[in-house]
C-alpha cells in the first residue's frame, strides 16, 4: 500500500518527499549526536563541581567542629572550676553566690571568642543550671531535660555533638526560635559524667554562603542538605537563602525527598570525619539540562529552517523538472482533443529535452499524415459536387422549371404551378455558391419553401412558428441546417395521416455570444432508448470531423443529423453541436448550438450607430 502511494504521487511531490529526506534525516542524527553528547558533558561537569563543592563544606564543618572541640576544651575543661562542680551541694550559700559568677564569666569569655553563639547552658548531673543569653532569655532545666536531643549528647560516643535543629520551649522567651545544639560532655578526673555544656546557634552558622556558590545555586539550583545520622537536618541551604522555613523543612516526610526522585535529582552525598554529619549537594536534572534544553530549542529551530529552504530550493527544483513535462502533457491534451501543436524547443538538452524534441518530431509527421489524408478526401468530395454541379446546369433548371410552371398557369393549374416556383427556389439556394453570407434568415426561408411543399402534399398538416429575433435573423450559418432538422421532425414526429403537426423554431443569444436554435414538435416522440441512441451517434460526429463515410447515414432525412453535426464540428469547434434535448409524448426538442457571427459591414453599422 505506501508503494502504490509513492508510486502514485507525482514527480514534484516524489522530488520534494526526497530532497526533504536526504537533508533532514542526516540533520536530525547530528543534532541528536551534539544533543546526546552536550548533556553528558554538561552532567559530567557538574557532578564535578556539586563535589569539589560538597568536598569543600566538609572540610568547613569538619573544621567547625574541631574548633568548637578546641574552644571548648580550652575554656571549659581546662578549668578547674568546672570539675569542682559535683560537689557544689556541700558549698556555702557564699561559694555558691561565687561560683555561680565565675561560671558566668567562662560562659561570657567563650562567646566572646566565639559571637555566633546565641546561648550557653552548663547543666549539672545533680539538676544544677548555670546560663547565660544573648538575649537575656532565661531556661526551665526541668522542662529542658525532658528535651529528646539532650539524651542524644549525654549518650554520644564522641565528647562533642551537633544536634538536628529544634525550637526552644525550655526558655521564658523567644520560644518559636529554631537553633542547633552543640553538646558536650564534661567527665571529672575519673572520667565519670559530671554535667553536659549546652551551646545553642543559628543553623546558617553551621556553613556560610558563598559568593560561588550561590552562582552555582542560580545556575543550577545546588541545594545543600546537612544531615545527622538520623536523618535529622542540621542545615537547608533553602532555609538559609529565604525559599523555605524551619517548619516546612522538618514537617516533610523525609528531608531528603529526592531519595525517593533519583531520576529527577543528581545527588552526591559526603560524610564528616567527626559526628557522623551527612553533607548532601542536591541538583534537579531539570535545571540542570535547562541550557542543554536550549540547545534542543535551537536545533529545533534550525531543523524546521531548514525543512522550510529544502522545501523552498525542492519546489524550485522541482517546477525546473516538472515544468516542460506539464507542458509536454497539456500538449498531449492538445493532441487528443486534434490540436497538433508543436513545443517551442527552447528547453534542456537533457533527457526531457529529447522527449520534447522527439514529441515536435511525433506531432509534426501526425499532422503531415492527417492533412493528407483529409485533404485528399476534401478534393474526393469537392471532385464529386463539382461533377454534381457540371451536370446540374443551374441556369437551365431555373428556365425549364419556369417553362414548366408557366405551362401549368396556361392550363389552370395553379397549385402545380406553385409547387414549381417553391422547388425553384429551393434549388436557387441550394445550388449557391455563396456560403459565406448565408444567414439564419436564408435557413428559415428555405425551411417555410420546404414545408409549403410539404403542405401542398400532405392537406396543410403542418405549421411553422418561428420566434427570432430581426438581430439573430441576420447571422452567419452553414446552409441546409434547419431543413433537415425539420425533415426529420415530419419523418418522426407524424402521429398518422390527417392528424397535424407543429412546428416552431425558436432562436436566442446565449451570454457568452453563442446563438441556440431550439426545434421544437409536439409528435408522437422518441423512447429514452431511442434518444440515447441518436445522441451516442451524434457524439461520434467529433471523432468522425476529419473522415467521410460514403454510406449512407442511418435515418430516411435527406442528408441526416449526424452530417450536420460533423459540418457543425468541423466548422466551428468542438464546442458547437446538434443534440436531442427531450422527446416524449409531447413532442421532440432539438438543440443547434452555433457562435454569434454577422457579417462585417453589419457589424460596423452597428457600432457606428
Amino acid at each position: 500500500m505506501k508503494n502504490k502511494f509513492f508510486r502514485d504521487m507525482k514527480i514534484g511531490n516524489k522530488l520534494m518527499l526526497s530532497y526533504l529526506l536526504a537533508c533532514i534525516i542526516p540533520l536530525l542524527a547530528v543534532s541528536a549526536i551534539i544533543y546526546k553528547v552536550s548533556a553528558e558533558n554538561l552532567e559530567e561537569a557538574s557532578l564535578e563541581f556539586a563535589s569539589v563543592f560538597s568536598s569543600q563544606i566538609v572540610t568547613n564543618i569538619d573544621d567547625f567542629i574541631e574548633e568548637y572541640d578546641r574552644v571548648t576544651k580550652s575554656v571549659l575543661v581546662d578549668n578547674d572550676l568546672i570539675y569542682s562542680l559535683e560537689d557544689s551541694l556541700n558549698k556555702t550559700v557564699s561559694e555558691r553566690v561565687s561560683q555561680q559568677l565565675d561560671m558566668r564569666k567562662i560562659m561570657m569569655r567563650l562567646m566572646t571568642l566565639k559571637p555566633e553563639i546565641k546561648s550557653i547552658i552548663l547543666l549539672t548531673e545533680e539538676g544544677r543550671l548555670y546560663q547565660f543569653s544573648s538575649d537575656g532569655a532565661y531556661a526551665d532545666a526541668k522542662i529542658l531535660k525532658e528535651q529528646k536531643w539532650l539524651d542524644q549528647i549525654r549518650l554520644a560516643k564522641d565528647k562533642l555533638t551537633i544536634t538536628a535543629v529544634h525550637d526552644r520551649p525550655y526558655y521564658d522567651r523567644n520560644q518559636d526560635g529554631i537553633v542547633l545544639t552543640v553538646g558536650r560532655q564534661i567527665l571529672n578526673y575519673g572520667g565519670a559524667y559530671v554535667g553536659v555544656l549546652l551551646i545553642d546557634l543559628e543553623p546558617s552558622s553551621l556553613i556560610e554562603l558563598s559568593d560561588g556558590f550561590l552562582l552555582a545555586r542560580n545556575n543550577y539550583n545546588i541545594k545543600i542538605s546537612i544531615t545527622d545520622a538520623d536523618n535529622g537536618i542540621l542545615y537547608d541551604s533553602d532555609v538559609a537563602s529565604g525559599r523555605l522555613t524551619w517548619e516546612e523543612a522538618r514537617e516533610a516526610e523525609n528531608p531528603l525527598l529526592y531519595e525517593k526522585k533519583e531520576k529527577d535529582f543528581l545527588v552526591l552525598t559526603n560524610e564528616t570525619k567527626r559526628a557522623g554529619l551527612k553533607v548532601n549537594a542536591v541538583i534537579p536534572r531539570s535545571d540542570l539540562l535547562f541550557k542543554i534544553n536550549k540547545i534542543g530549542y535551537v536545533t529545533a529551530a534550525a531543523v524546521l529552517i531548514c525543512m522550510l529552504v529544502v522545501i523552498a530550493v525542492s519546489l524550485l527544483f522541482s517546477r525546473t523538472i516538472t515544468r516542460p513535462i506539464r507542458k509536454l502533457q497539456k500538449h498531449m491534451g492538445q493532441v487528443e482533443e486534434g490540436q497538433y501543436k508543436v513545443i517551442p524547443e527552447k528547453e534542456s538538452c537533457d533527457e526531457i529535452g529529447d522527449l520534447v524534441i522527439s514529441y515536435n518530431h511525433m506531432v509534426m509527421k501526425i499532422k503531415t499524415l492527417i492533412e493528407d489524408v483529409y485533404m485528399a478526401e476534401i478534393k474526393e468530395k469537392n471532385a464529386k459536387y463539382l461533377a454534381l454541379q457540371t451536370q446540374i446546369n443551374p441556369h437551365m433548371l431555373y428556365n425549364t422549371l419556369e417553362s414548366i410552371r408557366m405551362k401549368a398557369l396556361v392550363n389552370g393549374e395553379d397549385e402545380i404551378a406553385d409547387m414549381i416556383k417553391i422547388l425553384a427556389k429551393m434549388f436557387r439556394m441550394a445550388l449557391s455558391n455563396q456560403t459565406d453570407s448565408h444567414r439564419i434568415q436564408d435557413e428559415l426561408d428555405y425551411a417555410e419553401n420546404y414545408l409549403k411543399l410539404q403542405n401542398m402534399r400532405f392537406k396543410n398538416l403542418f405549421s411553422l412558428e418561428v420566434e427570432v429575433e430581426p438581430r439573430i435573423r441576420q447571422a452567419l450559418i452553414i446552409s441546409l441546417v434547419l431543413q433537415p432538422v425539420i425533415e426529420n421532425c415530419i419523418e418522426h414526429g407524424l402521429r398518422g395521416q390527417g392528424i397535424p403537426l407543429r412546428i416552431m423554431v425558436h432562436g436566442q443569444a446565449m451570454e457568452n455570444g453563442d446563438i441556440m436554435l431550439i426545434v421544437r414538435d409536439d409528435g408522437r416522440g422518441m423512447s429514452q432508448e431511442r434518444i440515447d441512441a441518436v445522441n451516442n451517434r451524434l457524439s461520434r460526429a467529433e471523432s468522425d470531423k476529419l473522415t467521410f463515410d460514403h454510406k449512407q447515414d442511418e435515418g430516411k432525412t435527406s442528408i441526416g443529423l449526424k452530417n450536420i453535426a460533423e459540418r457543425i464540428k468541423l466548422h466551428y469547434g468542438e464546442r458547437y453541436y446538434l443534440k436531442v434535448i427531450d422527446s416524449g409524448d409531447e413532442g421532440t426538442t432539438i438543440a443547434v448550438c452555433i457562435p454569434g457571427q454577422w457579417r462585417q459591414e453589419e457589424t460596423s453599422e452597428e457600432e457606428g450607430e
